[in-house]
């Protein structure tokens, strides 16, 4: 077990919660170990020498290509959430990928009705997630409520996307180091086409919000392209190596990363480098950033999360009393300070704010039967 790097809580409440966060970690940890271990793939030869190419760390457009292209979307109103019409959206993906499944793009835009011009909220969601509720519960509604549109993307291999056989995103991290880049460098792409999309409608305030392994998206997000609004990553770190070398999350792909050949350290680092958003400057300005993170986190170690911040120029962060789960999934936690945040950074932005910010064309509207927001896209 890894050592959580944090100033021990004195009063015997403090110390009592310290424990529940961390145990709450490892019992989730333990669930995923046991009852949801991915199927054994391996990485083939020296396929992964060909994602370490210095260019791409001084321009990533060049590997996360696509900025600027609005991708052929469809769309229909699916129904409504409290203060939100939603419409389901789908485009073919601007980077294909072996399963035909992941390669048509799957999302919802959640129109705020109060003000039709309010700044979007790109989500960039977490690892394996099974249902489209949960999201919606935890993130959709706060943010709407708050005066957001929201656009959500199922990430590759996830949802909809996800191949038969598999569950949803059990491909996206596996010791075939090189389909994990491929689907992190298809869901950053899809993300980004979704906001062309946006743009292109007239939604002209957009930020990015990712937790968990959507924050590394969202990172690199912030490293393609400098016209986001904000960019909050909640429970992330530098580089995806951290949670699989220094965790026990990892243990299951630790082995087949052996079996391989790829269980090194400096092998894996570099293989992965290219989605880690540590090794990425941010085109975002600093002040514009912010990274939330949980003192007893035992996915996203404090340290890994330290070494973002350190390589991103020290942006404003803000370190809470929770593990990885209490962060993201309680109250007064995540959300508490990124919803102000975001407000801070969209000031002026709601419907009649600026010109910048006029309401969307009737190009993004949707047509079809109003009925009840489900678990699907």
């Amino acid at each position: 077990m890894n050592r959580i790097i944090a100033r021990s809580p004195r009063s015997a409440p403090a110390r009592l919660w310290k424990a529940l966060n961390v145990h709450f970690d490892n019992f989730r940890v333990w669930y995923k170990i046991t009852y949801r271990r991915g199927r054994i793939l391996a990485t083939e030869g020296d396929a992964w020498r060909s994602l370490d190419v210095p260019a791409y760390f001084e321009n990533p457009s060049l590997f996360y290509h696509g900025d600027g292209i609005v991708p052929r979307v469809e769309q229909r109103a699916v129904g409504h959430i409290a203060g939100a019409e939603v419409v389901r959206f789908t485009f073919p993906t601007l980077h294909p990928m072996k399963f035909p499944e992941t390669n048509l793009a799957v999302g919802r835009l959640y129109r705020n009705r109060r003000a039709p011009g309010a700044p979007v909220v790109i989500i960039s969601h977490g690892w394996a997630h099974k249902t489209l509720r949960t999201i919606e519960h935890l993130y959709v509604r706060p943010f709407v409520r708050a005066g957001f549109s929201v656009a959500f993307v199922a990430h590759p291999l996830h949802f909809e996307r996800t191949p038969p056989g598999t569950y949803s995103g059990e491909l996206v991290v596996s010791a075939d180091v090189v389909l994990t880049v491929e689907a992190f460098r298809q869901g950053v792409i899809d993300m980004i086409g979704a906001a062309n999309w946006l743009r292109a409608g007239g939604h002209r305030t957009i930020g990015v919000f990712g937790y968990s392994l959507g924050g590394y998206l969202a990172g690199i997000m912030a490293a393609v392209r400098d016209d986001w609004a904000f960019a909050v990553l909640g429970g992330a770190g530098d580089s995806p190596v951290s949670p699989i070398l220094d965790t026990p999350l990892g243990r299951n792909i630790r082995e087949d990363l052996e079996a391989c050949g790829m269980l090194d350290r400096a092998k894996l680092s570099r293989a992965w480098r290219v989605i880690s958003p540590a090794a990425f400057r941010p085109l975002v300005a600093k002040e514009r950033i912010l990274l939330i993170a949980g003192r007893y986190d035992r996915i996203m170690l404090p340290a890994s999360v330290r070494r973002l911040w350190r390589a991103w120029g020290r942006p404003p962060i803000h370190w809470m009393n929770r593990g990885h789960y209490a962060l993201l999934a309680t109250n007064r936690g995540l959300m508490s300070r990124a919803i102000p945040f975001m407000k801070q950074m969209t000031s002026g932005a709601s419907a009649g704010g600026g010109p910048q910010d006029a309401a969307p064309t009737a190009g993004l509207s949707g047509a079809g039967r109003l009925v009840r927001s489900s678990n699907h896209l």
